[in-house]
């Protein structure tokens, strides 16, 4: 079984990228799903086909369905939904307002990770890949695994002290259904789920991003913050290069500033791979077109590859009061190294070798104090 999810900044060609994806391992011969759970759905452009939240056959081996949020939410979360509808209308909220604020914060996530988790647990597939929403909606999902777990306990001790010494006061106030005996069961399903995603021989997380500094900048929190939470980014997708052959200023223009962004990527997401797609003159929809795009990225090897599965790139620790942080640099002889804080970046000159990194929000505002660098990691302590 394998889970890759690709993510990325919304225009960067994440769709098209996750959907090449899906049509090569499919026609490798693996059952493949590939599941859309951004909002804003362009999954069933991409393929040519119309889709709904059940997956569909789009051809041998292709699986694909577009998660529809509001629909799931009222289908198999009824007893949340209708709970928190009926307490905003004891507020005085109208039916129909109270209908659509009662989707509380994290349903949405919930609803994705439960598509997940339902198609990992089917066995129906050998590969599921996952066209995330964009990087900030992603990474609210993928944290919360650890959140509701302790979001959750909080809860169930305030419920049950609740119920111990004042429910026969507040019986009348409190809406009939009860979602309190839901947690512990959507717990365990969040914690085996968590489990997965953060095995790297089963999950992989890539990032699709383009040669230009505001998507670089979103690209570099997303690495930050998949290895804190503990997941593990096994390439960086670079899309829509610009052939380096025109004779045209601006487009020579263009391509110079691309090339220096490029080498930028690869020096800021090493040792992470870094694949690469050129921009195309006419879009990619279609299972063939798509086929062909794989193929320039993958070049040959298997989408389903697990392409890094070293250790995490990076690692926030707390030793003695200081916090460090941990960037895995192997291979690296280290003569000369500068550093410099600008804003929530770390930058780390290496000899020749420039890195960017974007500060997790507990490093921010701090400043370094000394680096060390032994068995192919660097370590910066921060006062």
């Amino acid at each position: 079984m394998r889970i890759i999810l690709y993510l990325g900044k919304g225009g960067v060609g994440k769709t098209t990228i996750s959907s090449a994806s899906a049509v090569k391992a499919a026609r490798e011969g693996k059952r493949t799903l590939i599941l859309s759970t951004d909002i804003a759905h362009s999954l069933a452009d991409a393929l040519g086909r119309d889709l709904t939240d059940t997956p569909i056959e789009v051809e041998k081996n292709l699986f694909a369905a577009e998660v529809n949020i509001l629909a799931e939410i009222r289908k198999n979360w009824a007893e949340f939904h209708d709970y928190f509808s009926s307490l905003l209308a004891q507020e005085g909220a109208s039916e129909i307002v109270a209908d659509e604020l009662a989707i509380m914060p994290g349903m949405e996530e919930m609803v994705s990770l439960r598509h997940i988790w339902l198609a990992e647990k089917s066995g129906k597939y050998d590969v599921i890949i996952v066209d995330a929403a964009p990087t900030g909606e992603t990474m609210r999902l993928l944290a919360l695994p650890e959140s509701y777990q302790w979001y959750a306990s909080k809860i169930a001790s305030w419920h049950l002290k609740t119920i111990s010494f004042a429910y026969p006061l507040i019986q009348r106030l409190m809406p009939k259904k009860n979602i309190f005996r839901l947690m512990p069961e959507i717990g365990a399903h969040m914690r085996e789920l968590h489990k997965t995603l953060q095995d790297p021989a089963i999950t992989s997380f890539r990032i699709v991003l383009n040669p230009e500094q505001m998507v670089i900048k979103e690209a570099l929190r997303a690495q930050t913050y998949l290895n804190l939470f503990g997941y593990t980014l096994d390439a960086a997708i670079i899309n829509k290069i610009f052939p380096e052959n025109s004779s045209d200023p601006y487009l020579q223009a263009l391509v110079a500033q691309q090339k220096k962004y490029r080498e930028m990527i690869f020096s800021c997401f090493y040792p992470t791979p870094v694949l690469t797609a050129m921009h195309r003159e006419a879009e990619v929809i279609g299972a063939d077109a798509l086929a062909d795009l794989a193929e320039e990225v993958f070049k040959g090897e298997s989408p389903t590859k697990v392409f890094y599965h070293a250790q995490r790139t990076q690692e926030v620790q707390k030793e003695n009061g200081k916090y460090l942080m941990k960037l895995y640099l192997p291979n690296v002889e280290i003569d000369r190294l500068q550093m410099n804080v600008k804003g929530d970046e770390l930058l780390i000159e290496v000899n020749n070798f420039r890195k960017n990194i974007v500060l997790p929000s507990v490093l921010v505002g701090r400043k370094t104090e000394y680096a060390k660098y032994e068995n192919g990691s660097l370590s910066v302590f921060f006062s």
